[in-house]
Protein backbone atom coordinates (compact mmCIF):
# COMPACT_ATOMS: atom_id res chain seq x y z
CA UNK A 1 0.00 0.00 0.00
CA UNK A 2 1.20 3.20 -0.86
CA UNK A 3 0.69 6.61 1.30
CA UNK A 4 0.47 9.68 0.65
CA UNK A 5 1.63 13.26 2.14
CA UNK A 6 -0.98 15.27 3.63
CA UNK A 7 -2.51 18.02 1.27
CA UNK A 8 -1.95 21.40 1.93
CA UNK A 9 -3.88 23.10 5.25
CA UNK A 10 -6.63 25.64 4.06
CA UNK A 11 -8.93 28.61 4.90
CA UNK A 12 -5.83 30.49 6.88
CA UNK A 13 -7.30 32.55 9.68
CA UNK A 14 -5.88 35.81 10.74
CA UNK A 15 -7.48 36.76 14.39
CA UNK A 16 -6.15 40.31 15.67
CA UNK A 17 -5.93 40.23 19.62
CA UNK A 18 -4.63 43.27 21.00
CA UNK A 19 -2.35 43.05 23.76
CA UNK A 20 -1.90 46.77 24.98
CA UNK A 21 1.10 47.68 27.61
CA UNK A 22 0.72 51.35 28.21
CA UNK A 23 3.97 52.88 28.67
CA UNK A 24 5.45 56.42 28.23
CA UNK A 25 5.49 56.03 24.42
CA UNK A 26 2.71 54.81 22.31
CA UNK A 27 5.42 53.07 19.87
CA UNK A 28 5.85 50.42 22.57
CA UNK A 29 2.50 48.87 21.83
CA UNK A 30 2.54 45.56 20.67
CA UNK A 31 0.09 43.21 18.89
CA UNK A 32 -0.97 39.64 18.96
CA UNK A 33 -1.75 36.87 16.01
CA UNK A 34 -3.64 33.92 16.36
CA UNK A 35 -3.74 31.94 13.25
CA UNK A 36 -5.98 29.02 12.82
CA UNK A 37 -6.33 26.34 9.80
CA UNK A 38 -8.45 23.65 8.55
CA UNK A 39 -6.98 19.95 8.71
CA UNK A 40 -5.99 18.92 5.26
CA UNK A 41 -6.59 15.66 3.67
CA UNK A 42 -4.65 12.76 4.48
CA UNK A 43 -4.92 9.18 4.70
CA UNK A 44 -2.37 8.79 7.60
CA UNK A 45 -2.80 10.50 10.95
CA UNK A 46 -1.42 14.22 11.24
CA UNK A 47 1.14 13.97 13.79
CA UNK A 48 1.56 18.13 14.21
CA UNK A 49 1.80 21.01 12.42
CA UNK A 50 4.99 23.38 11.43
CA UNK A 51 4.24 27.20 11.31
CA UNK A 52 7.00 29.88 10.00
CA UNK A 53 6.51 33.50 10.09
CA UNK A 54 8.88 36.47 9.05
CA UNK A 55 7.85 40.01 8.93
CA UNK A 56 8.16 41.88 5.86
CA UNK A 57 11.47 42.90 4.11
CA UNK A 58 13.22 40.32 7.25
CA UNK A 59 14.42 37.12 4.88
CA UNK A 60 15.08 34.93 8.26
CA UNK A 61 12.01 32.87 9.00
CA UNK A 62 11.15 31.90 13.00
CA UNK A 63 9.44 28.56 13.10
CA UNK A 64 7.05 27.55 15.88
CA UNK A 65 5.64 23.88 16.47
CA UNK A 66 2.05 24.61 18.26
CA UNK A 67 0.56 21.80 20.12
CA UNK A 68 -0.42 18.87 18.31
CA UNK A 69 -3.64 18.70 19.23
CA UNK A 70 -4.82 21.93 17.46
CA UNK A 71 -4.97 24.04 14.38
CA UNK A 72 -4.23 27.52 15.83
CA UNK A 73 -1.31 29.12 17.43
CA UNK A 74 -0.59 32.87 18.74
CA UNK A 75 2.09 34.93 17.68
CA UNK A 76 2.82 37.33 20.11
CA UNK A 77 4.39 40.79 20.44
CA UNK A 78 4.41 41.60 16.87
CA UNK A 79 5.27 44.78 15.84
CA UNK A 80 2.60 47.48 15.43
CA UNK A 81 1.82 48.83 11.57
CA UNK A 82 4.46 45.61 10.03
CA UNK A 83 3.19 42.88 7.63
CA UNK A 84 4.03 39.38 8.62
CA UNK A 85 3.42 36.62 6.28
CA UNK A 86 3.15 33.35 7.62
CA UNK A 87 3.24 29.60 6.51
CA UNK A 88 1.31 26.05 7.68
CA UNK A 89 2.05 22.80 6.77
CA UNK A 90 0.59 19.32 8.29
CA UNK A 91 3.43 16.55 9.41
CA UNK A 92 2.36 13.06 9.25
CA UNK A 93 4.72 9.73 9.49
CA UNK A 94 5.11 9.89 5.82
CA UNK A 95 6.63 13.32 5.45
CA UNK A 96 5.62 16.40 4.96
CA UNK A 97 2.75 18.29 3.38
CA UNK A 98 3.42 21.44 0.74
CA UNK A 99 3.53 25.00 2.78
CA UNK A 100 0.39 27.26 2.78
CA UNK A 101 0.95 30.90 3.28
CA UNK A 102 -1.09 33.78 3.92
CA UNK A 103 -0.60 37.30 4.72
CA UNK A 104 -1.55 40.11 7.46
CA UNK A 105 -1.52 43.80 7.08
CA UNK A 106 -2.18 46.04 10.52
CA UNK A 107 -2.60 49.58 10.18
CA UNK A 108 -3.64 51.93 13.38
CA UNK A 109 -5.66 54.90 13.83
CA UNK A 110 -4.63 57.32 16.16
CA UNK A 111 -6.56 57.90 19.90
CA UNK A 112 -9.28 59.15 20.87
CA UNK A 113 -8.97 62.54 23.41
CA UNK A 114 -8.64 62.09 26.48
CA UNK A 115 -11.67 62.94 28.50
CA UNK A 116 -12.83 63.71 31.14
CA UNK A 117 -9.66 66.16 32.76
CA UNK A 118 -9.81 67.77 36.45
CA UNK A 119 -7.30 69.58 38.22
CA UNK A 120 -7.04 69.48 42.38
CA UNK A 121 -5.19 72.29 43.68
CA UNK A 122 -3.45 71.44 47.41
CA UNK A 123 -1.82 73.50 50.03
CA UNK A 124 1.26 71.99 51.89
CA UNK A 125 3.89 73.39 53.63
CA UNK A 126 3.11 77.02 52.00
CA UNK A 127 3.31 74.72 48.39
CA UNK A 128 0.47 74.73 45.99
CA UNK A 129 0.16 71.24 44.56
CA UNK A 130 -1.68 70.92 41.31
CA UNK A 131 -2.62 67.47 40.15
CA UNK A 132 -4.47 66.73 37.05
CA UNK A 133 -6.01 63.28 35.88
CA UNK A 134 -7.64 62.28 33.33
CA UNK A 135 -9.90 59.22 31.42
CA UNK A 136 -7.69 57.31 29.33
CA UNK A 137 -8.75 57.64 25.40
CA UNK A 138 -10.21 54.65 22.88
CA UNK A 139 -7.33 53.21 20.85
CA UNK A 140 -8.92 52.59 17.67
CA UNK A 141 -7.38 49.88 15.75
CA UNK A 142 -8.58 48.81 11.82
CA UNK A 143 -7.46 45.76 11.05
Amino acid sequence: MTYRVPSQVSNIQIIYSDSVKWTQTVSNRMVNLQFTWNQPTSDRTIQHYEIQYRKQGVSSRTSVIPNPTTRQTTISNVAKGSVYNVQVRAVSDVGYGRWRSANSQMTYRVPSQVSNIQFTQTVSNGMINLQVTWNQPTIHTTL
